[in-house]
């Protein structure tokens, strides 16, 4: 590429380019050089990298192989790589339209400057960093790259528009972040995980991804409450050394009113407060700040806690059956609850208690019914038998039942031709169509606390698989439809499932049995991404035979452990199972959703 046209390149865009469609390309040009950079939250330090460009006489294969090497770039950019494609194809190459991960790579060459680039264990990445797996099913990917001479050097000609990246390369410098979006009923954030590099690059990536609003295919799952075309109007998201982040909006942010604009504050905030030393954040237009009618210009990360797709204002009392009695446990110690659960001896199988800890659901002991009242009586009467009522009674049997945000009582039935999904609300019970669900042999089930997704346990050629649905609502929380099953990647990959928990609103936690005996907790990710992730702490399996599992998505929440005496344990700060000071043969342990 002749120096003009490099110049010409750096001065178009100038380290960050940011698109019409709200997308900010890799960088391309900018200052080269190496040092240390911030802490990327994990206790590691990110160290820059800036990889040779192509050498003088460089034969096609190795200079595809250099080029591949130039994609590794710390910080993330392209343009070093940009040096081994033709001038043509370097102002054309978008890269940010995905990312592919291999975990090996085969170069061969062929005649007239073509290489047969090879790569294998693949997964990608969408053009914001979303989970794709691997769409290949194990083939892998075949790319043909030509290469021409240019001044005498042989360059690359149109190359595929990803960034293509080793395995090792994609777990040393990327890390999952949500991005949050909001309910259809404007109710709760949402969380959508996405991969993006760490260290200063990832607020801007963060932010640029979270302007391209929801997947289409989340219409009724999602919404995003950022005007039409509002876009990034600067080369980056900065972060003030007292840890302030200013998001430079275009002016269509402008169209937005005051509840509108709440919002789009809450939705930045959450996105950002994962950024480690982000505290604050301001919107700037043009360079002048704007606001939230009535609050100052600059607002803390942890200002919409309200808005916890977790329910942060969810009861933390932890549940069960004992003596044929509800009872419930909380800091104070145990007590039977009020209503009929409590003081008549219904023995459920199992309960549910709504998030506002107002009703509870209990299925009888042969599966078959569920009855539902009020978790307390009224004050000055006692509660009797009439204070219950029948809400579905065709079981054969029913599962562990859920609650979600808007007070849905969830129900899955295990009838002879597989499951049948329903739901209740206001006495009004739907049967629902879950493709990948319904008519499957479903073990276990779990919603949400924020309402928008269905995971199930499966039973499929003699394994237990976990999938997730979405669940589409309008704007009352009224239950639209269900979409089609996808599975999920558990950490372990067991073989056998004896329980499920949601551990945070993007991870569900799971209660393996390993081959060896024993039990241990997993996990798997919402998204499908098969690295590891842990519970905080490194957790010992625990010795001996647990039948079920008890944690909630709040930050903080215990993790229990029950075993088939009626024992329960809790996993320690430390991660050692041990035994909990609350007393055995508490059945059914639940906390709310």
């Amino acid at each position: 590429m002749s120096r003009r046209r490099r110049a010409l390149l750096a001065l178009l865009t100038l380290l960050l380019v940011t698109g019409t469609s709200s997308c900010v390309s890799l960088p391309r040009t900018g200052p080269v050089h190496s040092r240390s950079v911030a802490n990327d939250g994990e206790g590691e330090t990110l160290v820059d990298y800036t990889p040779a460009g192509p050498k003088p006489g460089s034969a096609p294969v190795p200079l595809v192989d250099n080029w591949l090497t130039s994609m590794t770039a710390t910080p993330l950019n392209t343009y070093v790589a940009r040096e081994f494609l033709t001038d043509s194809s370097s102002t054309s190459w978008v890269p940010e339209r995905g990312t592919v991960v291999y975990g090996s790579q085969e170069l061969v060459s062929r005649p007239d400057g073509v290489v047969m680039l090879r790569l294998r264990d693949v997964v990608e990445l969408d053009d914001r960093g979303g989970w794709r797996g691997d769409p290949t099913a194990g083939a892998g990917h075949d790319y043909l790259l030509r290469l021409v001479r240019e001044d005498g050097q042989w360059r690359i000609s149109h190359p595929p528009d990803r960034l293509l990246i080793p395995r090792e390369h994609f777990e040393s410098q990327y890390q999952q972040f949500l991005l949050y979006f909001v309910n259809s009923s404007a109710q709760v954030m949402v969380p959508e995980p996405v991969y993006v590099p760490r260290g200063r690059q990832a607020p801007t990536l963060l932010i640029a991804g979270l302007l391209k609003g929801p997947e289409k295919d989340l219409e009724g799952v999602e919404r995003t409450f950022f005007p039409r075309g509002t876009a990034l109007d600067g080369i980056s998201v900065p972060v003030t050394r007292l840890g302030t982040a200013e998001v430079p909006l275009s002016d269509d942010v402008l169209d937005a009113d005051n509840d509108q604009l709440k919002l789009v504050f809450a939705q930045l905030a959450w996105t950002l407060s994962q950024v480690p030393g982000v505290q604050r954040l301001k919107i700037t237009v043009r360079g002048t700040p704007i606001d939230v009618s009535g609050s100052s210009q600059d607002v803390r990360v942890d200002d919409f806690s309200e808005l916890d797709p977790s329910l942060a204002w969810a009861s933390t009392a932890l549940y069960g059956v004992r003596d044929r009695r509800v009872v419930s446990y909380t800091s104070q110690g145990e007590a039977r609850t009020t209503g009929p659960f409590g003081v008549l001896g219904l023995a459920p199988r199992w309960i549910a208690v709504d998030p506002l800890s107002q009703h509870i659901a209990g299925v009888t002991p042969d599966g078959h019914r569920v009855l539902e009242a009020n978790l307390e009586a009224a004050t000055g009467r006692a509660a009797g038998l009439p204070d219950t009522r029948t809400v579905y009674s065709t079981g054969t049997p029913v599962l562990r039942p859920a609650y979600d945000l808007f007070g849905a009582l969830w129900l899955l039935d295990r009838s002879r031709a597989g499951a049948r999904l329903s739901v209740v609300r206001s006495g009004v019970i739907r049967t629902l169509t879950a493709p990948g669900v319904s008519g499957f042999p479903v073990s276990r089930f779990l919603v949400s606390r924020d309402g928008t997704r269905l995971v199930s346990e499966v039973r499929r050629a003699g394994r237990d698989r976990l999938f997730v649905s979405r669940l589409r609502r309008d704007a009352q929380g009224r239950v639209l439809s269900v979409s089609t099953a996808h599975g999920l990647t558990i950490d372990g990959a067991p073989d056998v499932i004896r329980d499920i928990a949601w551990r945070t609103p993007a991870v569900v936690a799971v209660l393996a049995a390993p081959s060896g005996g024993g039990s241990e907790v997993l996990l798997a990710k919402v998204d499908g991404s098969s690295d590891a992730a842990d519970l905080g702490v490194e957790a010992t399996p625990f010795r001996g035979r647990a039948v079920r599992m008890v944690t909630a998505p709040s930050s903080g929440a215990p993790v229990y452990v029950e075993t088939s005496s009626g024992g329960l344990y809790v996993l320690s700060s430390h991660g050692v199972w041990k035994r909990s000071s609350i007393r055995a043969g508490l059945r059914a342990p639940t906390f709310v959703g």
